[in-house]
């Protein structure tokens, strides 16, 4: 158990500048920590258009004419009173300093020189499969600072997905959707996220309409087979909005990143993949596993361990984000001045991992700079160029 006797506590209160700026009254929401003396206000009434959620009530903001007694509730209950103009904080009669923030600035303000916060808050990722490699998308570029989502799959965190998922035990039983979105929330509680408990090809027309924007967003195929890939990048190439698609093979001892952007002479994701090949393992849905199977031998195993799908992953995050910021002239270029159309990324050159096709590879971690992908003839999606 962790003792907390001789450390000083910090009483402090982080504060939505917005409660300064509009003299806030009311009831504030968020965490008290205990161990710490912090009072973190996430949000207040006026945040949460009176569906107040009295769990995370922690404190109340008060008028100088009020009654302090009656504003107290309990022993460790926050009590703000304006006085004079001003803002004072006490809980349990001692007096707690506070700290303003503005939510956008501060999360974002260690990407300042890097990414423009305001340009990336204007950004849209449609992610189509939403389990390992579309959760760790969707948070990655929530903290980049992309602020509208819509996420599309229609499956439910299950057991299995625990080693590998951006979600929780918690969320056993819930759409992926639903619970990457509370997970984006909790990130940036601006962000417009959208959530699709269905497969990309029944989704509405209407959405794909409304967030397919020229220069504003990208379409992520995270999906566990090549059929959702295709359909994707022809909807890239009916819209004029790139795509990107991260996919994995058996056990993820590579990964293969794909990418597509209008207005520029390449193939789409069909000319290239679409069949396959005699050039691929990437692996099409398979997906409860398990380590007690009777003949572990005779079983195509579903993508490897988290760290590894996690580095491919990343490294297609990085080239997303320079996608988004095309149009950007400060924005200094990672990955897409050097990276072919498709690249693979290896995360070991072992056989017995891998299996043969390992072999192709020199050295672990390698990321292939000489692979061509071209046009097929009479392509459909091609044809609405």
């Amino acid at each position: 158990m962790v003792q907390f006797d001789g450390i000083k506590k910090k009483n402090m209160v982080f504060l939505p500048e917005t409660v300064i700026q509009t003299h806030y009254v009311g009831k504030v929401f968020g965490n008290h920590f205990e161990s710490t003396g912090v009072f973190n206000i996430r949000k207040t009434s006026s945040d949460m258009e009176g569906n107040d959620n009295e769990s995370d009530l922690i404190g109340v903001i008060c008028n100088d004419n009020e009654n302090a007694g009656e504003c107290q509730k309990s022993e460790g209950f926050l009590l703000g009173k304006w006085v004079n103009g001003n803002l004072e904080f006490f809980c349990n009669d001692v007096k707690y300093n506070y700290q303003t923030y503005n939510l956008i600035q501060n999360v974002f303000s260690r990407n300042t020189g890097i990414l423009e916060s305001g340009e990336m808050l204007k950004k849209c990722a449609i992610i189509l499969g939403c389990g390992s490699v579309g959760s760790l998308v969707a948070l990655e570029l929530t903290r980049a600072g992309v602020g509208t989502f819509v996420l599309i799959d229609n499956d439910i965190i299950e057991y299995h997905n625990l080693c590998r998922h951006q979600c929780s035990i918690n969320d056993v039983g819930e759409f992926k959707v639903i619970s990457l979105k509370e997970r984006i929330l909790a990130i940036n509680p601006t962000a417009n996220v959208v959530e699709i408990p269905n497969i990309v090809e029944n989704t509405k027309k209407e959405i794909f309409d409304e967030f397919c924007k020229q220069n504003m967003s990208v379409i992520v195929g995270c999906a566990d087979n090549r059929q959702a890939d295709v359909y994707a990048n022809s909807l890239s190439v009916i819209y004029k909005v790139p795509f990107v698609s991260i996919g994995f093979w058996e056990r993820a001892f590579a990964g293969e990143i794909f990418y597509w952007l209008p207005f520029k002479d390449m193939p789409c994701y069909k000319c290239a993949l679409g069949d396959g090949g005699d050039f691929n393992q990437r692996q099409s849905s398979n997906r409860r596993v398990y380590s007690n199977e009777e003949d572990l031998n005779k079983i195509n195993f579903e993508p490897g361990i988290s760290v590894d799908i996690n580095f491919v992953t990343t490294v297609g995050v990085k080239l997303i984000i320079d996608i988004l910021n095309l149009d950007n002239a400060k924005y200094h270029q990672r990955l897409l001045d050097t990276f072919k159309q498709y690249t693979l990324v290896c995360n070991t050159d072992k056989t017995e991992i891998g299996g043969e096709m390992a072999e192709i590879f020199s050295y672990p971690l390698q990321i292939t700079t000489s692979l061509k992908v071209n046009y097929q003839k009479a392509c459909p999606p091609c044809e609405f160029e």
